[in-house]
């Protein structure tokens, strides 16, 4: 480096010098206000698309749309543990893939794979004795692996579970005679929303055909995993 930067190649080396600060610079954190968890984001590839009505996630995409990174934390409702969660992402978010890396352990788990062009990886991690899930996954074009599987790296040292533990999810009630309903559809883990909707024709429809006002959640089976949901009434 002495030899690079002496004489005539010193502007030369303080150039490249000032444009690996720059590329440095460019890394921002990211902390969720709502549950804390945390990681680094490369502002100088990835930039906010989409953000959850919720307060629980993000969803980050390169210029051009190829790439995207959803970070997000949800509840652990369903006391899943880390093998059986691993499962079920593999199960209902990858089927298109081939998955090719897991890896896990008490409270987090690592799955990568590639498909159709794409490579994905995703690191979840249970926190709040369990209670909480917080997940990052990056799917990026195959071709361009060479620049995003470093990218991939930083982010994962970087990733910190949430820390705002609050109440442990209640137990699920037994529904009393004549209460609403639930009617699930395209079941699916949600990444990141899960805002409540006003009423549907859709969810009316539904109500009609089972003889009682119901209460339906559209859940996305791909990228970006939100749901809505919505309302529905016998008599409308």
């Amino acid at each position: 480096m002495k030899a690079i930067c002496a004489g005539l190649t010193m502007t030369l080396c303080w150039l490249g010098t000032a444009a690996a600060q720059d590329q440095a610079d460019a890394w921002r954190t990211y902390t969720n206000e709502r549950y804390g968890f945390s990681l680094v984001i490369p502002s100088h590839v990835l930039a906010v698309e989409k953000k959850s009505d919720a307060g629980d996630g993000l969803v980050f995409a390169s210029k051009d749309g190829e790439t995207r990174l959803l970070v997000g934390a949800l509840k652990n409702a369903d006391a899943r543990t880390t093998s059986s969660y691993q499962d079920y992402i593999a199960q209902q978010s990858y089927a298109d893939y081939t998955i090719t890396y897991r890896r896990g352990g008490d409270s987090w788990f690592v799955l990568s794979g590639e498909g159709n062009g794409k490579i994905f990886y995703e690191k979840v991690m249970f926190s709040c004795s369990s209670g909480l899930i917080s997940s990052f996954a990056l799917i990026y074009p195959a071709e361009q692996r060479r620049t995003f599987d470093p990218i991939v790296e930083k982010i994962e040292d970087s990733f910190r579970p949430a820390t705002q533990c609050g109440p442990r999810p209640a137990a699920k009630a037994t529904p009393r005679r004549g209460a609403p309903k639930v009617a699930a559809r395209h079941p699916s883990r949600s990444l990141i929303s899960r805002a409540s909707g006003p009423r549907s024709a859709r969810a009316d429809r539904i109500a009609r055909e089972r003889g009682s006002d119901v209460i339906v959640i559209l859940r996305r089976t791909g990228p970006p995993y939100d749901r809505r949901i919505v309302r529905g009434y016998v008599s409308r």
